[in-house]
């Protein structure tokens, strides 16, 4: 059994040493140094009796143990920062954290600019880090809080989560200026050119869904030429390729004059995209999340008001 020394310090340490599976990084966090960490991670394997982080060919990875320790930790520790916060007010000035956001490419470009720079101006001590999400198991991510938040365009909240609204967008299709279609496409042009798409994992992103899903009704398939990791990188690719691509309305707008791209209605009927927030129910009442989740919500509203009025929503 871990003895009494193990206090809530320590077990910070761990969680973060397992999320970010390097010393350093979590010095950081926690805003320590790297032999202070590393002196916390020797106390931790002795109490409790493994090695927590492994060194391999890729570098310092969790053992099963360790993971399995930070999955359950997770709860309680959020539990205590709750308890500790209680009512008192969360002064977003003086605040010294972090927050663990998960943010698609498309989303986080049109969204995150707005809100860092909202976030350095009101809060200089709160750091935001960033990362790909991993839609399949955002629950899980949200759950044992390897994340705080969740951004993306997802038609549908994973199931176990609170969500809100941000904005929504046109989908339109790109193609290069010098492509062969003459300004205006049909249904059956559309099928005819290829098309590059944004992959996530194993399957198309949300916005490739919601074409995949509109052809289906109609009894009918694209043709796809290339499936990409990076949303942003698609219109790159479509500038100097005689490939299609559908994608909201406030990104291709950003990438017409710089890459000399045309903006296409699609020749079938498209709802909108809607990019959400997502979080768990643990943190609902937690105050700092709370001001960040509403920062969001701000920075959103004045981006989706600008967005109508240069006829981009």
């Amino acid at each position: 059994m871990p003895d009494k020394h193990l206090d809530i310090y320590l077990l910070r340490c761990l969680r973060v040493l397992v999320e970010e599976a390097h010393v350093t990084k979590a010095a950081e966090r926690m805003g320590s140094t790297q032999p202070a960490m590393s002196a916390v991670l020797r106390r931790l394997r002795e109490i409790f009796n493994d090695p927590l982080l492994v060194r391999t060919e890729k570098g310092m990875v969790a053992t099963e143990r360790a993971r399995a320790l930070a999955a359950s930790l997770t709860p309680a520790i959020d539990a205590i920062d709750i308890a500790l916060v209680g009512d008192q007010a969360f002064e977003p000035a003086t605040a010294q954290m972090s927050f663990e956001i998960a943010a698609s490419e498309s989303v986080s470009f049109m969204l995150l600019p707005s809100l860092i720079a909202r976030v350095r101006q009101l809060a200089p001590g709160v750091q935001l880090r960033v990362r790909i999400p991993d839609l399949q198991r955002a629950r899980q991510a949200l759950e044992e809080g390897e994340i705080d938040l969740l951004l993306s365009f997802t038609r549908t909240a994973p199931a176990g989560l609170r969500s809100s609204a941000l904005w929504q967008q046109k989908l339109v299709v790109i193609a290069a200026r010098a492509h062969p279609l003459s300004g205006a496409l049909d249904f059956e042009e559309f099928l005819r050119w290829p098309h590059a798409g944004h992959q996530l994992g194993r399957g198309g992103s949300s916005i490739e869904d919601v074409v995949d899903e509109a052809l289906h009704k109609l009894g009918r398939q694209r043709r796809m030429g290339v499936w990409l990791p990076s949303a942003i990188a698609v219109p790159a690719v479509v500038a100097q390729t005689d490939l299609l691509a559908t994608i909201p309305l406030g990104i291709a707008a950003r990438f017409a004059s710089l890459l000399d791209l045309q903006l296409l209605a699609p020749p079938m009927p498209l709802g909108p995209v809607k990019a959400g927030m997502y979080w768990h129910d643990r943190m609902h009442q937690n105050a700092p999340h709370q001001w960040l989740r509403q920062i969001t919500r701000e920075v959103a509203q004045e981006w989706s008001a600008t967005s109508k009025r240069l006829n981009l929503a």
